[in-house]
């Protein structure tokens, strides 16, 4: 699995522009594991909310026109209940993209989350990119043979005043909130091999063995760092693949409890009831949320 493969639950990619945008559209829970990747990610709430958008470390419930800003290498995840009326849109840059049209990237990081903090024009800046970005929303609603130009532009305009107008150095602990270069690499290893291994009996001195660490410190710093256990997260992990199976009805409850590493039924339930708020039998039997 590679890392985009899982980066949101419920999504319609665009393409074949330069970066990737995603509608979601979906009137259900939704639970997006912490996760990282490479790109940049701009998260734009077109209508309703988000409950709970967790970028390294820090709670932000949004609103209509809030936007948000994922920073390459940013563990990020995501808790909401989507209403009748939102609506969002997320803009996946690739890093090599962006990097290749403004190199300074490497040296930077896009500092956006915080509008009480804004200057006078990056507050008239930020209302610009707003209308920039509704006018992507409304073009993801209808097909034709410009779209993708005109999405293209947009697209490139939204990245321009962002590089232009909210970029700052980066410090010696290289993301926005404190966490150091050399932790976001050791929580990237953690997750991307519970990701890659959801499916076996994990136990925690295995993931200690790939990062070099002791399970005790291991568990201490998923912890802080991830705000919830290893445990809980690789069940989580599980949960969210197994969701998919229980809609596809591929395979019975037992099945799909095995196939995605939970040791029972009973297991896979508590993890859904967390996650959903409903079990997984119940999901089973229902088809859906």
């Amino acid at each position: 699995m590679t890392e985009d493969q899982y980066l949101h639950e419920i999504v319609t990619p665009t393409e074949p522009l330069s970066a990737c945008i995603y509608l979601h559209h979906e009137k259900e829970v939704t639970y997006i594991a912490p996760h990282w990747h490479q790109g940049i990610e701009l998260s734009f709430t077109v209508a309703g909310s988000i409950d709970d958008f967790v970028i390294n470390e820090h709670h932000y419930r949004t609103q209509a026109g809030t936007i948000l800003v994922v920073n390459s290498q940013v563990v990020h995840s995501i808790r909401s209940v989507l209403k009748l009326a939102d609506e969002a849109i997320s803009i996946i840059y690739p890093y090599d993209y962006v990097s290749r049209l403004y190199p300074e990237i490497e040296n930077e990081v896009i500092d956006l989350n915080q509008p009480m903090r804004f200057k006078p024009l990056q507050k008239e800046i930020y209302i610009e990119i707003q209308t920039t970005l509704f006018k992507i929303y409304k073009n993801l609603q209808t097909k034709g043979k410009f779209s993708n130009l005109k999405l293209e532009t947009l697209d490139d305009q939204a990245l321009q005043l962002l590089l232009e107008y909210f970029t700052r150095p980066k410090t010696e602990y290289d993301i926005i909130y404190g966490t150091k270069e050399f932790e976001v690499a050791r929580i990237q290893a953690i997750t991307k091999y519970i990701n890659e291994h959801y499916a076996d009996k994990i136990k925690l001195v295995d993931i200690a063995r790939q990062v070099n660490l002791s399970k005790e410190y291991l568990a201490k710093f998923f912890k802080n760092h991830m705000e919830l256990t290893i445990g809980t997260y690789t069940n989580n992990v599980r949960a969210q693949k197994a969701y998919y199976d229980l809609l596809g009805r591929k395979h019975n409850l037992t099945e799909t409890a095995i196939k995605n590493g939970f040791p029972s039924i009973r297991a896979m339930n508590k993890s859904f009831q967390s996650i959903y708020g409903k079990t997984a039998s119940n999901i089973y039997r229902n088809g859906r949320l």
